[in-house]
């Protein structure tokens, strides 16, 4: 999914002929967590989402339509938001819970100072 809203920007910004601009994106994750119909917020989505996304912006790879590209991109968000309104997705896009336990890992955690 990522890589096709990507390619969607790209194609947007190229029509527009401003293909030569380097894409930042500010924010991008997915859901841990969420209400009862909302049954695709799931952590098991939510690491395959942001794992890929993390693959796609830093392997060089790019996407079809701008390969060999990396991305400066900010994974949406460093902490769930337990005191937030709205819907339970809206308070569990984080890596962390408030508390700093890991929801769940994407591969950036680290075993610094651990014995």
């Amino acid at each position: 999914m990522f890589v096709a809203m990507m390619d969607a920007v790209y194609s947007a910004i190229k029509a527009m002929g401003y293909d030569d601009l380097d894409i930042v994106v500010a924010e991008s994750g997915w859901p841990s967590l969420g209400d009862p119909n909302q049954p695709m917020c799931t952590v098991e989505n939510a690491v395959l989402y942001n794992k890929n996304m993390i693959k796609v912006v830093t392997s060089g790879e790019g996407t079809p339509l701008m390969p060999k590209r990396r991305f400066e991109t900010y994974v949406f968000a460093l902490f769930n938001e337990n005191l937030k309104p709205g819907t339970a997705a809206e308070r569990n896009w984080g890596l962390f819970r408030p508390d700093f336990s890991p929801v769940y890992d994407v591969g950036i955690l680290s075993n610094i100072g651990k014995v």
